[in-house]
């Protein structure tokens, strides 16, 4: 029994919509809000991902990642989840500052503080260890950078 042209042309769409919708699940959702990079950006720390972490980190923030990842190799890898409280960016231009609470081991909630750059038109951690944040009305005007580097004091993100 020959197949008809129709049913060869029926064939031909029902592989075309297979590829399609193997295409489109295989899509990552790539995050495109600071507060979406810090989440997930923690959570790869959390879970010890850290060439994971690495791929949302600037130069600076590898660095950091860095450590940790030697800190866990000498160590039993312990796998933690830490809850960010009230997390919210401040977003000018290219830069992003995210403040948040975390739980410490007795409880009680500290403040911290995640610099973003937005690279190649990718958020990316910019992690400054001992970084403290002015409060946005104690800085004067043209002390911004302060808070908001110049693009240019950033190393681009390398592939």
């Amino acid at each position: 029994m020959r197949n008809s042209p129709a049913d060869k042309c029926s064939l031909w769409r029902r592989w075309v919509l297979a590829i399609l919708l193997l295409g489109w699940q295989c899509q990552s959702s790539e995050p495109t809000e600071p507060e979406e990079v810090v989440r997930l950006w923690q959570s790869y720390i959390d879970r010890n991902r850290f060439d994971s972490a690495r791929l949302y980190s600037t130069e600076l923030a590898r660095s950091y990642v860095d450590f940790l990842d030697a800190l866990v190799q000498d160590d039993s890898a312990e796998v933690t989840h830490t809850d960010l409280r009230q997390l919210d960016c401040v977003v000018i231009g290219d830069s992003a500052v995210c403040s948040y609470r975390i739980e410490d081991e007795l409880g009680e909630y500290i403040a911290d503080t995640l610099i973003l750059r937005r690279i190649g038109g990718r958020w990316l951690v910019h992690r400054v260890e001992g970084f403290s944040t002015p409060t946005r009305d104690t800085v004067l005007p043209g002390e911004e950078e302060l808070i908001f580097p110049p693009a240019d004091t950033i190393p681009a993100w390398k592939h």
